[in-house]
């Protein structure tokens, strides 16, 4: 049985310690300005940005929870599902591993998806966020 490429396409690799040497130069140059605090920064955030409750999302964020409950008790996945103020988030963490074809039904239920490698103790963690409310920041809608 022979294996059919249909698409492959490399992407250079950027070397983080090559991009961080580059931007100390960059700043050397620059004089310094005093670093903001992360309450400074949170509010600068919070302060521009508004919350719409989408009460259509709220029962489907049910379902979203639902969903990832059974698939987390189906492959016995170590899962931690949080209700934030704007959306629910759930974060499952697994060591390399091949078949989880039921995720996909939540993964296509998320709103947005992020991936981790080696925290939380496992090889690979999948964070995935269901928005039960519209971010509006500087007017401009970030989130879902």
């Amino acid at each position: 049985m022979s294996v059919e490429i249909i698409y492959e396409k490399k992407y250079p690799r950027i070397d983080p310690m090559e991009e961080m040497k580059q931007i100390e130069l960059e700043m050397a140059d620059e004089p310094e300005e005093p670093t903001p605090s992360f309450e400074e920064i949170m509010q600068k955030i919070q302060e521009n940005t508004t919350y719409v409750l989408m009460p259509e999302r709220i029962k489907a964020s049910e379902d979203f929870i639902r969903a990832a409950i059974e698939v987390s008790e189906l492959y016995e996945l170590d899962t931690k599902i949080e209700r934030h103020f704007d959306h629910i988030s759930v974060d499952y963490s697994f060591n390399c591993c091949g078949g989880l074809r039921d995720i996909n039904k939540v993964i296509g239920m998320a709103d947005q998806s992020s991936f981790f490698k080696d925290i939380f103790g496992w090889d690979i963690t999948i964070s995935l966020d269901f928005f039960t409310h519209a971010v509006v920041r500087n007017g401009r809608v970030v989130a879902p």
